[in-house]
């Protein structure tokens, strides 16, 4: 659909100042949802952010109707609205429940940043994109890390038994041993009563965390390359349509300058 098939209020709702606006909306609520945690913020600003917090309800409310006024049955046929439109939803809810509970998921709003900007929404559709992918890899790691947990609670367990007890027990072992938070000192413990246990925790750092962790991250920039690469492609193409305009257009300005000339 062209520019030219649009009607005024579809024009309006897609202009950079409506988005800007929506943006702006979004970033004030981020900063009003942040200081209402703050103690010292809430007893200076007293019914202030509250009322803040209502008034960007509304006008996120006002904000989808006026969409699906402008674009009807087809707003519903974008996933993307429809992501807007749950947010919404689920945020009225929360906005107006006294649950503790639900009155947090008044943060999903900030969620709607992916939606107004377009190049997050390529990284989030790359991040969907690539699940199959991450799952595989993580059955993978998976099986890795239950088959090195099987082999430290037989190796470690006796002497061990807070860390390699059991098979459950030495999986968390080692998957915090794969975030390498902290491991020194879990291989410290074990090093002291085994000498040799720096093999075994050297074999499993370079299999799980450098190898299969990276294998995520390949993965996520490989699909984020693929999704950007049509993006990229409809830029180039609308510049060289551009191009071609500009110079139908130069002609046609030499013409009618030749028939003055005559």
């Amino acid at each position: 659909m062209t520019a030219a098939d649009l009607t005024p209020l579809q024009r309006f709702v897609e202009t950079r100042v409506f988005q800007g606006v929506v943006l702006a909306l979004i970033i004030v609520n981020a900063i009003v949802l942040g200081a209402e945690t703050f103690d010292g913020a809430n007893m200076a600003a007293g019914a202030f952010l509250p009322i803040v917090d209502r008034i960007i309800v509304y006008a996120f409310v006002a904000e989808i109707g006026v969409r699906i006024i402008a674009w009807r049955g087809a707003y519903f046929r974008n996933g993307w609205n429809i992501f807007d439109f749950l947010i919404v939803a689920v945020s009225v809810g929360a906005a107006t429940s006294g649950l503790a509970a639900l009155r947090a998921f008044r943060v999903l709003r900030v969620l709607r940043v992916i939606t107004v900007i377009p190049r997050m929404r390529v990284v989030v559709s790359a991040l969907l994109d690539s699940i199959p992918g991450i799952a595989s890899v993580g059955v993978v790691l998976t099986l890795i890390v239950y088959v090195f947990a099987v082999i430290g609670a037989n190796l470690y367990g006796d002497d061990h038994p807070a860390l390699f007890g059991n098979v459950l027990q030495a999986m968390y072992t080692l998957f915090q041993v794969m975030t390498l938070e902290g491991w020194p000192d879990i291989a410290g413990k074990v090093n002291q009563t085994h000498a040799r246990s720096w093999v075994f925790f050297l074999t499993f750092v370079l299999i799980a965390t450098f190898t299969m962790l990276n294998l995520f991250v390949a993965i996520v920039v490989r699909v984020v390359e693929e999704d950007s690469e049509p993006v990229v492609d409809e830029v180039i193409d609308g510049q060289k349509a551009i191009r071609l305009e500009i110079g139908a257009l130069r002609r046609e300005i030499e013409k009618l300058s030749e028939r003055l000339e005559r």
